[in-house]
């Protein structure tokens, strides 16, 4: 009995003896989870050559002609809340079209309230199409209007016209005419034009085909008209809008015929659309996939392809493109997470000398910049950012570290002195990493670091600028100071934004 309670006695006192060692060593030291150690990643920035370069309106926006059709319902051209936010995105094109637009009918005259509640009438003169499909009218009293409000704001129009007004398979241009006749004597001035919306779907979308020599034909005829008129002669033709290049081998062979039938020789750009996702099936592990990212870099590189085998030299454009269509993704889209995104794709499209981006949409929808209440998005902040920060010859990053985006640019003059330069970054990591640039250790930084808004993290309805939340005053924008730096930048895990160096001085960014 007593050898047992002393044996029982020495194991109490071990382990005593090992609790107060094990505390001596190391229980006055917080442990820190493997996640929260920083790695580092060394960036290096190529300052000797820049093939492109992105001007003012590179990010640009869009507005569906549905919003048209459905009357503009909640857009208040006279909210002055409306008017800062859009004016905060300007310089800027604004791109109105989609699949509405080849149903829509401009009538130059008021309607009154009966005509206006039967101006939405069955299609019956397009073989072929479904009987379902409604035309709608846009009176010219709504076109002043929107036009004005477009102006004011700093955003150039883009028209996208009614392909489906034809007569023995030519496009009929008159109601286009009468568009063109009132905008001219109301002094509207339009930038571009496109000719239908995404015509290599009209076989699967409405069981109706229009070729791509002969929808080429029909942008002539559209050059045409537009010489007849002095007030557009300038004005540019984007087309032909087919959809994602590469992941659908319907449009990449529709492209090809466009630009074999002579293309380059009649339009100002060549554009189509990009999507990553259907919004019905997205989630948000597709939002931080690098293989959804790089779905982009196919659709790019198809592009680049056809344009470099048939010899053109015209610009290419993204005329309608967000994370997922059909309207985008419910609680994904609209929240801090579409953000990966949105910047990844005006990172590659500026790398690639993509001239245009319009981001769909501005208002309406799950991928809209901004809310049925006219509240702003998390993408909204991050566009203003871009279009504050980016302008000039785009730079190479000589190296991508895995799960860690990185693209550079010359700064905007506007808010930065030449030869500044700009990164802008992603960390899909759920872990925090420091990103060195060693060609500028001795150099300040200005940091804008985007993370979510609130404790609902990825899918938060609100995002941060270096920790302090960014919210409207009334109808004012917050301001978006950075946060300066020296030596490495500090990216919390899942977070994206950007960084300045004002002094690097380099030449390439000094006009």
């Amino acid at each position: 009995m007593c050898d047992k309670m002393s044996s029982v006695i020495i194991q109490c006192f071990l382990f005593l003896f090992l609790l107060v060692q094990c505390y001596r060593l190391g229980g006055s030291h917080k442990v820190y989870p493997q996640k929260n150690i920083h790695s580092q990643e060394e960036i290096e920035i190529n300052l000797t050559f820049s093939q492109y370069s992105c001007d003012q309106n590179f990010l640009s926006v869009a507005i569906d002609s549905s919003e048209i059709k459905n009357k503009w319902r909640g857009f208040d051209f006279s909210s002055q809340k409306l008017q800062n936010l859009a004016h905060a995105l300007s310089p800027a094109y604004i791109r109105i079209g989609g699949t509405d637009a080849d149903f829509l009918i401009f009538n130059p005259n008021e309607l009154t309230e009966a005509e206006n509640e039967m101006s939405y009438k069955p299609v019956s003169n397009y073989t072929g199409l479904k009987k379902d499909e409604q035309e709608f009218t846009l009176t010219g009293g709504v076109w002043r209007n929107m036009t004005h409000f477009f102006q004011y704001v700093g955003w150039d129009v883009i028209f996208d016209f009614n392909l489906f007004l034809r007569k023995k398979d030519l496009w009929d241009p008159s109601n286009a005419s009468s568009l063109l006749s009132f905008s001219e004597m109301n002094g509207i001035n339009i930038a571009a034009f496109q000719l239908g919306n995404e015509p290599n779907s009209y076989e699967h979308n409405f069981n109706f085909t229009i070729s791509p020599s002969a929808l080429l034909n029909d942008l002539k005829t559209l050059r045409n008209v537009l010489n007849d008129h002095p007030f557009y002669r300038s004005s540019g033709l984007f087309g032909p809008e087919v959809t994602n290049l590469g992941n659908r081998a319907g449009s990449s062979t529709y492209l090809k015929q466009f630009l074999e039938a002579g293309a380059c020789d009649v339009m100002d750009y060549i554009s189509s659309h990009h999507y990553y996702l259907d919004g019905r099936t997205a989630t948000a592990d597709d939002f931080l996939n690098p293989q959804v990212l790089d779905t982009l870099k196919t659709s790019v590189e198809t592009a680049r392809t056809i344009m470099r085998e048939n010899n053109c030299p015209l610009p290419l454009a993204l005329t309608e493109t967000s994370s997922c269509y059909g309207g985008g993704a419910p609680n994904l889209s609209d929240r801090y997470l579409a953000g990966f995104l949105w910047l990844d794709k005006l990172g590659v499209t500026a790398l690639n000398g993509y001239s245009r981006i319009f981001r769909q949409t501005f208002y309406s929808g799950h991928y809209a910049l901004i809310s049925s209440e006219l509240e702003p998005n998390p993408d909204f902040f991050l566009s203003v950012l871009f279009k504050k920060l980016v302008e000039g010859p785009v730079l190479t990053v000589v190296k991508q570290p895995e799960k860690i985006r990185v693209y550079a640019n010359c700064a905007n003059t506007a808010f930065y002195p030449q030869g500044s330069i700009v990164i802008y970054f992603l960390n899909l990591r759920d872990t925090p990493v420091n990103l060195s640039l060693s060609q500028f250790a001795d150099l300040k930084t200005d940091v804008y670091l985007l993370t979510p808004g609130d404790s609902d993290g990825l899918k938060s309805r609100f995002v941060k600028l270096n920790g302090n939340l960014l919210v409207l005053s009334g109808s004012e924008l917050p301001p978006l100071p950075p946060r300066t730096v020296q030596g490495v930048i500090s990216l919390e895990p899942q977070s994206f934004g950007f960084a300045v160096i004002p002094g690097a001085k380099a030449s390439i960014c000094i006009k």
